[in-house]
């Protein structure tokens, strides 16, 4: 099992991969079609920009899934922060420890970036996700509140 970094075969990998969004249950007030559009725009404008900060975990050739890092001022502090923009696992791969070891991967390079922190959002409902999160350490820090007039 190896993370490496992005090649321009893997973006139809990556993009499919990142349909897997859509798949978060979200709150009402979210159209589904919107969120889907939008994550689409989001991972192609990654595969475009920001292709050097995204990694691919692979085993025997086969993609299992792929994180997109950034870095990013903390809003109440400035001091720079790695920031997880997307993480995506393949179905076939999830409960495989592939989430981890492409977060481990994560904090290396934020370490490598000379950074000591790193963040990421989560929507709230997605709960396989924050139970992976908070497994490898992560905190909750700030909920955001949204109501619908």
């Amino acid at each position: 099992m190896l993370v490496r970094k992005f090649e321009e075969t893997d973006q139809l990998f990556v993009i499919e991969l990142a349909k897997r969004f859509n798949n978060i249950e979200h709150l009402a007030f979210r159209n589904e079609q919107e969120m889907g559009k939008k994550q689409e725009e989001l991972v192609v404008q990654a595969v475009i920009s920001n292709k050097e900060n995204i990694f691919i975990a692979e085993s025997g050739g086969d993609k299992l899934g792929y994180i997109e890092l950034r870095i990013q001022d903390d809003y109440f502090t400035n001091r720079k922060q790695a920031y997880v923009s997307a993480i995506a696992v393949s179905e076939k791969s999830e409960g495989k420890g592939i989430a981890k070891i492409l977060m481990n991967h994560a904090e290396e390079w934020a370490i490598n970036q000379g950074l000591t922190q790193v963040s990421l959002d989560v929507f709230l409902k997605n709960k396989k996700a924050i139970d992976v999160y908070e497994h490898l350490g992560f905190q909750k820090e700030i909920v955001k509140m949204v109501k619908s007039l």
